[in-house]
Formats: C-alpha cells, structure tokens, sequence
C-alpha cells in the first residue's frame, strides 16, 4: 500500500530519535520551561519533516486529501529557540509574550482553514493564491524570522557572558557555550535551507525529491538539539536577577557618584577584600563581595571596572592565581594541586587549570617545578 523506501526511513528515523530526545526533556524536574521550550522546537522540527517522511513513502499518492495539513510549522522555530535561550538564562519572553507567537497562528491557520475542504477546493485555492502568494510570503517571513530570533539570542547570550564575568569569579562553570553552538548548527541549516530556495526559484521544475537532503539536514538538527539540550538539562545556570543589597544613602560629606575617584576607591577595597581574603570562598559573587564591603554592586562593580580596568571575575581569580603560585613555590608545601586550589577558592580541576594557564601563561605543574627549580 505504502513504499516506506530508504528515503522515507532516513527520515523517520532522525525524526523520530529527535522526538524521543524531546520527550527525554520534557521529563526532567530542573530547568522546566528551557527543556520544554527546546522539546518543543525539536518537535516542531519533526512535523515540518513529516510532509516528505510520508510522501516519499507515497501516502500523498494514495490519500491527495491530506494536502494543505498544517504541517508547515517553521514560524515557530525562533519564538521557540528564543525561549529557550531566555529561560536557560533565568528571562522570560514578557507580558506580551504571545505577540512572539502570532505569525506563526496565521501560518498555521492558513493551512488549517483550507484543509477540511474538498480536494477540488483546494487545488484552485492553491493555483490561484497559496502557490503564487501566500506560501512565497511564508517562506520569506520564515527568513526574517530565524534571522531576528537568532540575533535576539545571540544577543542574550553575550549579554549573559558579560553579566558573568562581571559577577561571578568562577564564571567558566556556566558559560552556556551549547547556545552558541546551536545558534551555529541552525544558522548552517538556515544558509543551506536558503540555497534550496534559491535553487527551486531559479528552477521550478525541482520537485520534493531534489530536497531530500536538506530534510535530511532537518534531521541531524533534531538529534544535535535533543543530544545536546539532554547533556544540559540539569546544569543550573545562575540568574542575571540576583539580588544585591539596597544601595547605602549617601551621607552630607561623601562625594557623588559621579565625582568619586574610583581609582582611590576601587584601590580602597581591593586592599579590603585581600585583607578579608574574600576570594577565598568557593562562592564568591559580585552581590556577595558588595555585602561583606557594606557596599551595593553597582558601586563595586564600577571601582573595579572603572576605577581598577578589571573585572570582577579576572579580579578575583587573579587573586587566587597569586596565591596558588605562592604556595606551589613554597618547598614545604606538599600538598597536591587540587588541595591547594581548593584552599584558594577554585572549585573544580577544569576551572583552576584554565584560569591557572590563561594568566601565568604555563600550567600549575610546570609552574611548581619552574620555582622550586629556582631555590
């Protein structure tokens, strides 16, 4: 009855291991709304792929009426993506966030509206309007919309990068580099997606057969989405709306803001916080520093960038740094290397390795040997 042949199987296949991989996600009990966000767009993936999954198998063949099912569904894939890439890094989409979703309600109605009327119907529909106009203006919204979305989140995330650095010393630990690479996979398909449609225009006479590779392409998305959004589904990322301290009321002989010397200051509190040694503490943040200084952390934020041309996150683990290379020079310390960056505040090998190299430009090890080479 049916030809389920190699081309509607390679398909079925990556789409259904992206559904499964959907489902995976919608089960975890961490990160809700960004794992079900990402199941979603992995879904919608698969039903966009599911008009050529059945019709290289020969279902439209025998069953013409299931024309014009809303299957085209490629509006939603940025709202979606966007949402994604909000929620993992504690936003949301806004009050009016269905206003996201309203091209994809009219493309999505305009298939379903004509698809209970009978087939005759729908060939004139589709000869005198939905071929000449409305699937062209879909198309094009299609591109506009992957190209914003992926700017709005591309945007997030370097915005996210930057909150990082600037308030937290182990800031590596959540960088959440798979949104990135994502952005890279869908921006590849998208480029692709776009030669097929250049391709189809300059040639009408390339049928659905000829785009069997870039359904393909759709599929490998799926599983990179489902694989990927399964390794990080339960990495907590911390929130840009982290609480600071009320900011102190500034008395009649302190300065302005703006006419502080945050040099003076900023100089002021580093010579605090090497007293206190508050780099010490595995969980050091820029809110955490600003309450032991009695400060607020705009105030500290600005003396270190500003006022010590560093940020939080180079400043803090430049401390540790100093620290660590004091001990790995010291010839009565035996302790091994991981103790001793536990002891300065790192928290895991990955970090402190990283930090370690990217400031004394050698690893701990070499550097240990250098110094005690010296003595």
């Amino acid at each position: 009855m049916f030809d389920f042949n190699v081309l509607s199987v390679t398909l079925l296949a990556s789409a259904g291991q992206g559904v499964v991989l959907a489902c995976l996600l919608v089960t975890q009990q961490l990160n809700v709304t960004a794992n079900r966000s990402l199941a979603a767009l992995i879904v919608a993936v698969a039903v966009y792929m599911t008009p050529y999954i059945i019709g290289y198998a020969g279902v439209y063949d025998r069953w013409p009426w299931l024309s014009f099912a809303p299957f085209d569904v490629t509006l939603i894939f940025g709202p979606l993506f966007y949402w994604h890439t909000l929620a993992l890094t504690g936003g949301r989409l806004g009050k009016f966030w269905t206003a996201h979703f309203a091209p994809f309600a009219l493309q999505f109605l305009s298939q379903a509206i004509i698809f209970p009327w009978p087939l005759s119907f729908k060939n004139w529909w589709n000869a005198i309007a939905h071929e000449r106009f409305i699937d062209p203006f879909f198309a094009a919204a299609t591109f506009v919309s992957l190209a914003m979305y992926g700017w709005l989140s591309w945007r997030r995330y370097q915005t996210y990068r930057d909150w990082l650095r600037d308030n937290r010393a182990d800031g590596e630990r959540f960088d959440p580099a798979w949104i990135r690479n994502a952005l890279f996979a869908v921006a590849a398909i998208g480029t692709i997606w776009a030669g097929f449609a250049i391709a189809n225009a300059l040639d009408p006479a390339r049928d659905y057969f000829d785009q069997f590779w870039l359904y393909v392409g759709f599929g490998l998305l799926a599983i990179y989405l489902g694989v990927e959004g399964w390794r990080n589904a339960n990495h907590i990322f911390p929130s840009m709306t982290e609480p600071s301290p009320p900011e102190a009321p500034i008395s009649p002989v302190e300065r302005p803001v703006a006419e502080r010397d945050w040099a003076e200051q900023g100089a002021a509190w580093a010579g605090d916080i090497e007293r206190l040694e508050l780099w010490r503490d595995p969980d050091i943040s820029l809110a955490k520093m600003a309450r032991a200084l009695g400060a607020n952390t705009a105030y500290v934020s600005k003396a270190l960038n500003e006022g010590l041309d560093v940020s939080f996150h180079d400043f803090v683990n430049g401390r540790r740094v100093e620290a660590l290379k004091r001990l790995l020079a010291d010839p009565s310390e035996v302790r091994d290397l991981m103790s001793l960056a536990f002891d300065v505040g790192f928290k895991s090998k990955a970090s402190f390795n990283r930090v370690f190299s990217d400031v004394v430009r050698m690893t701990p090890s070499a550097f240990r040997r250098a110094a005690r080479l010296k003595q």
